[in-house]
């Protein structure tokens, strides 16, 4: 496995759910961007909270890094967004 060096960044999207257990329940979620990217959530305190923004949009900033072949995000602190904030 290679492993990019940690980066922090802060990216605009929606919530979206990325994993589902077998009875439908999403348990694991991540950011869309409009450039067509996804960064998955790491789940800690912080991330677990995205879990309520699901189809919301969101301005996450936190450390990146990829891991086998997805971007995840460790999210430091995050604002949830107008809907017009995000067509600017």
């Amino acid at each position: 496995m290679q492993m990019h060096q940690k980066r922090e960044i802060t990216i605009r999207g929606t919530v979206l759910p990325a994993e589902w257990d077998r009875h439908g329940h999403v348990t694991s979620i991540g950011i869309g961007t409009e450039e067509d990217q996804e960064y998955i959530i790491f789940l800690d305190k912080i991330g677990e909270k995205l879990f309520k923004f699901v189809d919301r949009k969101v301005e996450a900033t936190g450390t990146v890094k990829h891991v086998y072949g997805d971007f995840v995000l460790t999210v430091n602190n995050y604002k949830l967004l107008a809907d017009d904030d995000e067509e600017e």
